[in-house]
């Protein structure tokens, strides 16, 4: 089914990742420096666009997923975002972007934290996001400051953003060190939205920033000594914003964030907040009844878009494709339902990303495919009632293509069959290496116990000959008495 784009001019709190150019430019800078100081303002560029007031929050309801897209219209290239709840208690929130034409992708998780000091209060975004730039193998990981909010029972009721800050890239040794700064009591008006950090090679500093994340930010290189402008939403930058565009309600599935809190957001829109808490009420009361259903079978809820590392305890997107962008074979990159995909001239191995994955757990999905890139559509347990009609982000590609075709699925289905016959043979292979090389360790082993005691005999037999040539020499002597 092909579904129609919209623009979207509202905030919406699982999409408050802002998409700028400056990342699709440093994917593609050839310096490491310049590629760290791009990383850093494509950073900075996320928190100029502040929200319209302070409202009460949309508690995200496990299983929740949100999901839209950006254009660029110089690269004619599309980032996806994907975002879903993946736990209540604690309440994490995992999301996924990609655009693979543009060379780059973000991943990562929060796990939303608050501290209440009385009349202040912190939301704290405990997790990190790891920027990947698919042609270079670089990752460049990173924190989240925190919100802070003032005047909660008296005064003005102001909204902050704290915490110190880490980028940081292994591979080519550059880091930077950001400070957001809360306003001081007894500080004026220029001290709110305070910024300050240091970009550097090592233990190196290289350069140092100062200014206001919501307006400019100026740059002192330590070599040359001079001061630029680093950053400056100016309103001509405002305007060259990038539209982000989702898919219409009633095309959405029913855990969609916009379908599932209609009712919510059409009574703040219409300032009837007793019908706002109401309607917050039900979908709240229904999350609590599901989990006690789920308790009472001993059931775990299992993310539809998102899966766990066991290890580590990261969580990884189910469809990510980390290879770099391939122009003679890649067409198009599209989403359905939360699963971005590549539509491809020819099949290629897809990379995935994360966490390792057994062969079984794989192959259900890949079986359910219909494309290169993606796996199944999402299915896990739980009681969502799914739409008759779900939306895509993207026009659905032709079904007769080369990696869409039931052809090419038996084929799939055949290699992953044939990878787990040679898998059970390989395992067979080591048994029988194993027990050969345990029977050669006792072999030598009992060895080892034959030649000590032949040493042994050696040392006895070797000592009675010294005895008996004793006796023979004493016999003599005393023949040789007797008979003088």
């Amino acid at each position: 089914m092909h579904c129609q784009w919209r623009r979207c001019g509202c905030y919406d709190s699982m999409a408050q990742v802002e998409v700028d150019v400056s990342r699709s430019r440093a994917a593609v800078e050839e310096n490491a420096y310049s590629r760290m100081k791009k990383v850093v303002k494509w950073y900075i560029s996320g928190f100029y666009k502040k929200p319209q007031g302070l409202k009460k929050p949309y508690n995200p309801i496990i299983g929740e997923t949100y999901r839209c897209m950006w254009l660029h219209q110089k690269t004619n290239s599309k980032t996806f975002y994907i975002a879903e709840q993946v736990s209540h208690h604690p309440p994490v929130s995992a999301f996924y972007v990609s655009n693979r034409k543009d060379g780059f992708c973000l991943s990562g998780s929060i796990l939303a934290k608050s501290k209440f000091y009385g009349n202040s209060l912190s939301a704290i975004l405990d997790g990190e996001a790891r920027l990947t730039f698919l042609n270079r193998g670089e990752d460049y990981v990173m924190n989240m400051p925190y919100a802070h909010c003032k005047g909660i029972l008296y005064g003005t009721m102001t909204l902050e953003l704290g915490g110190q800050i880490t980028i940081a890239c292994e591979k080519t040794g550059y880091s930077a060190q950001l400070e957001f700064k809360l306003k001081p009591f007894l500080g004026s008006s220029d001290c709110v939205n305070q910024i300050s950090g240091k970009i550097k090679l090592g233990k190196e500093v290289l350069a140092t920033l100062e200014g206001h994340w919501d307006s400019e930010i100026f740059v002192n290189d330590k070599k040359t000594g001079t001061m630029d402008t680093f950053w400056d939403p100016t309103p001509e930058l405002r305007q060259n914003r990038l539209t982000r565009y989702t898919v219409p309600p009633e095309e959405q599935g029913d855990f969609e964030s916009e379908r599932l809190w209609q009712h919510v957001t059409r009574a703040i829109n219409n300032k009837d907040q007793t019908e706002a808490t109401n309607e917050k009420f039900i979908l709240e009361e229904a999350q609590r009844k599901a989990a006690r259903e789920r308790k009472a079978k001993c059931e775990e809820w299992i993310p539809a878009l998102f899966e766990q590392d066991p290890v580590t305890g990261e969580w990884h997107y189910r469809y990510a494709d980390t290879r770099p962008w391939d122009p003679l074979n890649d067409l198009i990159q599209f989403e359905i339902d939360g699963c971005i995909q590549t539509k491809v001239r020819h099949r290629t191995p897809m990379v995935r990303s994360g966490s390792l994955i057994s062969l079984s757990n794989q192959g259900p999905r890949r079986d359910n495919c219909k494309f290169q890139v993606t796996v199944p559509k999402r299915k896990h347990k739980s009681d969502k009632p799914k739409s008759p009609e779900s939306g895509c982000s993207s026009p659905e590609p032709d079904r007769h293509d080369s990696s869409g075709s039931e052809r090419h699925k038996s084929k799939h289905n055949s290699r992953l069959r044939k990878k787990g016959a040679d898998l059970s043979e390989l395992q067979s292979a080591i048994g029988s290496i194993k027990q050969t090389q345990d029977d050669i360790n006792r072999s030598v082993a009992a060895l080892r116990m034959r030649s000590a005691g032949r040493a042994e005999n050696t040392s006895f037999l070797q000592q009675r000959d010294y005895v008996v040539i004793a006796c023979l020499v004493v016999l003599q002597v005393l023949i040789n008495y007797i008979f003088k």
